[in-house]
């Protein structure tokens, strides 16, 4: 429980809270380009040349969607022909999950662009981000869950708030997060709240609304801590938290010196409550060898 605050803890909580508005104040996730994409995707009359017309006046964004959609985690491409026209990928992958790319592409630019984010803190969260997301891709399939790309985006942007945070306090992070990644424990968001006045789950929530990004990423930036407590995307949320379970473990010990506990990702019941059938005994059988898929293909993506 957070214990209570002295008057000094509170001034330094307002000074988070003004730091923090300074941060995000002139901070938009989704640049225009993407917006409009975004915009014509969810629009069920729209031409996917219409959809390409738009995409490619951004480069980047572009020759963003093109390497992702070269990477193993779509083995639609798996032929060993890399796909180099847009329209092309747009056509095999489908609005939606291109969708879900401009939202990953564009959230890597964002992060990219904030200068008070020291380079190893930005590195050593920029991975979690996407090893949380391609564990929750390669998950989604030993799961069966049928979930089509928000997955993969929900697990990058999951710790969106504690890039925030990291960006906020520059040295002073370390104070408030060690980037240990030893996250199992009941009282995480507590201990933030003791010592910020809130916690990064909230601070990621606040600013995906903000940003009026889709509401179950909102949800899983709120409850990837306690799933139990998401009252809607359960079974996304449900899924990232596992992932992130996973991908703290390899980070804790990327050698994997030590045996991981899969008893520990305790969302793998809450699935099996909505529906999904033995994922508890799917994980404990498979979660090695998803694990070397996710660093691999994160290495890839990352690279």
């Amino acid at each position: 429980m957070a214990t209570k605050q002295s008057t000094e803890e509170l001034v330094c909580n307002w000074k988070l809270a003004d730091a923090l508005m300074q941060t995000v104040r002139e901070l938009k996730m989704l640049p225009r380009v993407a917006s409009r994409a975004i915009a014509i995707a969810d629009d069920p009359d729209s031409k996917i040349s219409d959809f390409a017309a738009v995409v490619g006046q951004d480069l980047k964004l572009t020759a963003n969607i093109l390497a992702f959609a070269n990477s193993p985690l779509f083995p639609v491409f798996a032929s060993g022909t890399k796909v180099s026209c847009l329209k092309t990928a747009i056509n095999r992958l489908g609005f939606r999950q291109v969708r879900q790319m401009i939202l990953v592409s564009s959230y890597a630019s964002m992060v990219k662009s904030l200068p008070s984010l020291g380079v190893a803190t930005r590195e050593k969260l920029n991975e979690h981000g996407f090893l949380v997301g391609c564990i929750a891709s390669e998950l989604n399939r030993v799961f069966g869950l049928r979930l089509q790309g928000e997955e993969f985006t929900a697990g990058i942007l999951h710790d969106v708030g504690r890039v925030l945070v990291a960006a906020t306090m520059g040295e002073d992070f370390k104070h408030v997060d060690s980037l240990d990644f030893e996250e199992s424990s009941d009282d995480f968001l507590d201990k933030e709240t003791a010592l910020m006045g809130t916690n990064h789950a909230r601070i990621g929530a606040w600013f995906l609304r903000r940003n009026q990004l889709p509401e179950e990423l909102i949800h899983v930036a709120m409850h990837h801590h306690c799933p139990n407590d998401s009252a809607q995307y359960t079974r996304l949320v449900a899924l990232v938290s596992i992932a992130d379970d996973l991908a703290n473990y390899y980070h804790r010990d990327p050698l994997q010196a030590t045996e991981y506990d899969p008893s520990g990702a305790t969302s793998t019941m809450l699935l099996e409550m909505l529906g999904a059938g033995h994922t508890t005994e799917k994980f404990a059988r498979q979660w090695p060898e998803v694990l070397e898929r996710s660093v691999e293909t994160c290495k890839q993506i990352l690279d």
